[in-house]
């Protein structure tokens, strides 16, 4: 559910922006805004879908907590890229490229195990 506020809240200062006579929304505004309305949903299908695991608890427990963590990571990662005024974080080695290759191998991970609980189940 924080995702979805996260999602939800950011369109307030897209819309301040746009209001301020702004034609584009820093990229990285829009990364956050978008991240936190799809990885909400992502989330909470995720624990619905383990629910079929035949996996040990702890396993899905870990897969649930490295997937919500990865999300938060990412939020995290585009705002600080917002904040700062970056526009483009491969470019600038901005600190949220550094919170990304956290970001990353821990969403592979966590997508990896929470599938083959789904699987497992099927």
């Amino acid at each position: 559910m924080a995702n979805l506020i996260v999602g939800a809240l950011s369109g307030i200062p897209m819309a301040t922006v746009r209001q301020a006579g702004a034609t584009v929304v820093p990229k990285y505004l829009t990364m956050l805004h978008m991240a936190g309305l799809m990885n909400g949903p992502i989330l909470i299908a995720v624990g619905v879908a383990l629910t079929i695991s035949t996996l040990s608890a702890w396993i899905n427990t870990a897969a649930a907590v490295m997937l919500a963590t990865a999300s938060a990571l990412l939020l995290f990662k585009d705002m600080l890229n917002w904040r700062q005024g970056v526009t483009d974080e491969f470019a600038e080695i901005s600190l949220g490229l550094k919170v990304g290759k956290v970001f990353g191998p821990l969403f592979v991970v966590g997508v990896a195990t929470a599938t083959a609980g789904v699987i497992s189940g099927i």
